[in-house]
């Protein structure tokens, strides 16, 4: 008898799944909530099952019962294993005459009990270095411009990048001396459970992870306070800033002027509209105040024309930290940002409780960028994902409420254009004075040098100086908003953690400088949301997609009053909805169009409004649903297939293909042929529409992203709400030059992919190396699903486990839950 891999899962199945769990051709439903809450060995199930779909078989055989009995044999093992690495484990600490207990549960998951704010992150500090240590030495190192101490001369670009940008060390213990006593406490309260690790690691009773062996470490430093503060810097300006792209503004509008003279900022308005009313937002109150006003006259001429791009190259390089990504890249770190938040009010939750998801997308790997931890001390208690590093809980939950975050994506970053005297690069002009720049020497040790590198860094009164163009007579600065403020977000969320009502949460969200938008649900029945950090109030007359001029008639002329930043409290439609997108109708695009009539946070909103009542079941599946679901189909495809019926109704694979696409459901399922055609056609449409125009701008990827959905949304919409410059469609009509882009669609896939069997799509990987990748990466890398009741209560999964050493019971426990969509409860642990 032949059995395939797929039998074999449903073999497993039909032995460890509890009998009213639904089996479908083969394979199995996902059991909801309550049966997971209810069957505990689900999760036994998972794991078991989990090896046996990643075990490379294509078949197995058996003769008679032997071969059964041995595959329950192994079957069994595998859950016997995993329940005995799923026991809670208890270690107790004795720091001067406190005790503390670390309560480790069924995935490893540190709940860390103390009598006092000192002990409960002293076993924070503690527990993260058990679990993190070698993503800990990588994050401060990468914070601080120090990984070519351990990685070369191959990452002294990256250390350069970071000393550039970042702050000194004196100026880290300027802002740790800033802090409440209490908060200061905290920061060496952590510092202090951490090198109890680090000692033990020194002196060998604990041996030193792999990672830092392989590449010759044999001892390491203490850890700081700073060290926390580095990090907590890196990771505020990684999710909580934007803008800053005034330079890649000014390198499209040469290009552009060299194609169309005169016409070329009406064409760049076209590509990098400021405001298009019609963008999903999160709230839809609230009037324009100070700050960007999208119909004033601009001047964009009132800085020198650069003397060629290379200048603006290079400054690019730097403020974008090109080097710094690529390493953290290569070492598993974060690269990107982007997240997703749904509120749900009690008079839209079956149980009458509030529910509340937060998923923050971040770079995924091996250990997971995400870290879980639970807190529990006299004043708070508080359990959620915090960064290796960073001592508080990031994303969660306490006794009386849960909250969650996602990226801003404002503008809070401008170039400034400094006027150089001719005598010295070193000399600017502000407010009639010439003006010498900052200098400071940084000192960067490299692994197989010995001396160490040499960097100097030159700051104006805007901020750090990027490049000079000293043939146009102007350098680069570049001004964060948040600058020196970025310690606000560790404050505020600190107080989250004691936080007992929707004010309180308020009030502390006014410390955020950086970029974020916070969302809150309380055990009282609130809702709310706060788009929080410093926005520049911009001098009259300026185009902010451009470089300003720095000479100080132009300079900031302020900060937005927190209390005018789009903000709302139970809404009446009864739930928020985000995913990175505009926050209110009033608020402009910056430097870059990332908020027009298409994004994705619509279906969010569409799910949520889809039911009268919502249970944390169907946010689950909303969860699993947005994850692969194509919202341009949304718009386009009707547009399509109207086109073939009216231009093609004779075309035999025309009416295949438009019958294809019109059973297709939008989702990027893996093998879907509708999902395969649609990408490939929408690629061809933008050719057809936009090349001919615009050119590729020297890169067809730049191509790509230069011509947005909705670009191309309002360039065929039957009725468009932004009216565009010119016709990119030169006289042809609309109908003609979807179906001509279809038709080059498919060619495409024919020279590409042969016979019409192979176009199935193929769904992105999410990678966890030297793990299995996990397909459908559209997801967080930390997920939870909260019902506040007294106390909150839910779900989450942070794959692959809580722990970086592949010998941990924890190392990757949570992998085969993130695959099949499955959850572990998030729940406060009673002490016993």
């Amino acid at each position: 008898m032949m059995i395939t891999r797929s039998a074999t899962k449903s073999f497993a199945v039909s032995l460890l799944l509890p009998k009213h769990f639904t089996m479908r051709s083969g394979s199995f439903l996902l059991p909801t909530f309550d049966e997971a809450r209810n069957h505990r060995s689900t999760f036994h199930f998972l794991s078991a099952s989990y090896i046996l779909s990643f075990a490379g078989l294509n078949f197995v055989r058996w003769k008679g019962g032997k071969a059964m009995r041995k595959l329950v044999a192994i079957l069994f093992a595998t859950m016997l294993a995993n329940t005995m690495a799923m026991a809670q484990k208890v270690e107790t600490l004795k720091v001067g005459a406190a005790t503390i207990r670390i309560v480790r549960d069924k995935f490893g998951v540190p709940h860390i009990y103390a009598p006092s704010i000192y002990g409960v992150f002293y076993g924070s500090g503690y527990a993260q270095a058990q679990d993190r240590l070698s993503q800990m030495e990588f994050y401060r190192r990468t914070a601080r411009g120090e990984l070519s101490e351990l990685m070369g001369e191959n990452a002294l670009e990256q250390d350069k990048q970071r000393r550039t940008l970042g702050y000194s060390e004196a100026e880290r213990w300027e802002q740790f001396a800033s802090l409440s006593s209490e908060e200061q406490l905290v920061l060496r309260a952590f510092a202090d459970g951490v090198n109890a690790i680090i000692a033990q690691v020194n002196a060998g009773k604990r041996p030193m992870p792999q990672r830092l062996k392989d590449l010759g470490v044999t001892r390491l430093r203490f850890w700081k306070p700073t060290d926390t503060i580095a990090i907590a810097h890196m990771m505020a300006e990684r999710f909580g800033s934007s803008g800053g792209e005034e330079l890649r503004m000014l390198l499209l509008r040469l290009y552009l002027q060299l194609r169309f003279g005169a016409q070329a900022m009406s064409v760049l308005n076209d590509l990098a509209w400021q405001n298009d009313k019609t963008s999903p937002t999160t709230v839809t109150n609230g009037a324009r105040d100070a700050g960007r006003g999208t119909e004033k006259q601009r001047t964009q001429n009132l800085v020198p024309r650069p003397s060629s791009p290379v200048p603006l190259f290079e400054a690019i390089r730097i403020a974008e930290e090109w080097d710094s990504i690529e390493w953290c890249k290569r070492l598993g770190l974060f690269t990107k940002f982007g997240s997703y938040a749904m509120v749900v009010a009690p008079k839209k939750s079956v149980t009458g409780k509030p529910l509340l998801v937060g998923g923050p997308q971040m770079a995924t790997g091996t250990p997971s960028i995400a870290y879980e931890i639970a807190l529990y001390c006299p004043k708070f208690e508080a359990r959620g994902m915090t960064f290796a590093g960073i001592p508080i809980v990031l994303i969660g939950m306490n006794a009386h409420l849960a909250w969650t975050t996602t990226s801003g994506s404002a503008d809070n970053v401008d170039i400034f254009a400094e006027h150089l005297s001719k005598e010295s690069k070193f000399r600017y002009m502000h407010r009639g004075e010439w003006l010498p720049m900052e200098r400071r020497v940084e000192l960067i040790f490299v692994k197989g040098k010995d001396e160490p590198v040499q960097v100097e860094v030159f700051r104006t009164v805007h901020g750090v100086v990027l490049n000079w163009d000293e043939k146009a007579g102007v350098a680069y600065s570049r001004a964060k908003a948040y600058w020196g403020k970025e310690l606000g977000a560790l404050r505020a969320i600190y107080a989250f953690h004691k936080a007992k009502n929707i004010n309180e949460f308020a009030e502390a969200c006014r410390h955020i400088a950086t970029s974020h938008n916070f969302f809150v649900a309380t055990k009282d029945g609130d809702i709310g949301f706060w788009f929080c950090g410093c926005y520049p109030i911009r001098a009259e007359g300026i185009d902010p997609r451009f470089p300003t001029p720095g000479t100080g008639e132009f300079d900031w002329k302020g900060f937005i009053p927190f209390e005018k930043l789009p903000q709302q409290i139970n809404p009446p439609q009864g739930f928020f909805a985000n995913w990175n997108n505009k926050p209110a109708p009033w608020w402009d695009n910056g430097d870059l169009p990332r908020w027009g009539a298409i994004h994705h946070v619509k279906r969010i909103a569409d799910l949520l409004q889809s039911k009268p009542k919502l249970s944390l079941e169907d946010l689950r599946r909303f969860v699993i649903d947005i994850e692969g679901y194509d919202i341009r189909a949304e718009f386009f495809k009707p547009l399509l297939l109207r086109a073939i019926r009216l231009t093609a109704k004779d075309d035999t694979e025309l009416q295949m293909i438009s019958d294809l696409l019109n059973r297709w459901d939008n989702q990027r399922s893996e093998g879907s042929l509708a999902a395969t055609v649609f990408d490939v056609w929408f690629e061809e449409l933008q050719n057809v529409v936009f090349f001919d125009d615009l050119g590729d701008f020297g890169n067809k990827n730049l191509f790509r992203m230069a011509i947005q959905p909705s670009l191309l949304w309002h360039a065929l919409a039957d009725k468009p709400t932004r009216k565009l410059s010119r016709d990119y469609l030169n006289g042809e009509s609309k109908d003609a030059l979807m179906v001509k882009a279809l038709r080059a669609a498919l060619e495409r896939l024919r020279k590409e992919k042969g016979e019409i069997t192979n176009w199935g799509f193929s769904k992105p990987l999410w990678r966890f190396d030297p793990l299995p990748p996990i397909p459908g990466p559209n997801r967080g890398a930390y997920i939870q699903l909260v019902e506040v009741s007294s106390p909150p209560k839910g779900f989450n999964v942070l794959p692959p486990g809580q722990s970086e050493d592949p010998k941990s019971p924890h190392y990757a426990d949570q992998h085969p839950l993130a695959l099949r969509w499955q959850f572990k409860p998030m729940t406060f642990l009673t002490q016993k």
